[in-house]
């Protein structure tokens, strides 16, 4: 069965970066890091698709969580 190699290129990177950015710019938080930094880092270390989306998911429930921790603070 062929590998899937959707995911590695340039228009499929570039929708993650978008939400990644999204994410972010939802939250109101300022990050050191934007959302291709953040996005390559993750596509270096993933192995394949299944991982690398896993690994997006993460980072953007992080992303949430984060924001929601620094709005029941804010209370």
């Amino acid at each position: 069965m062929a590998e899937d190699i959707s995911w590695k290129t340039s228009n499929f990177r570039q929708s993650v970066v978008n939400k990644i950015n999204e994410a972010i710019q939802e939250t109101g938080m300022t990050s050191s890091r934007n959302g291709i930094e953040i996005e390559n880092h993750v596509f270096l270390n993933a192995r394949n698709k299944d991982e690398y989306l896993g690994f997006v998911a993460r980072l953007i429930l992080r992303i949430r969580d984060m924001n929601a921790a620094q709005y029941r603070m804010d209370w």
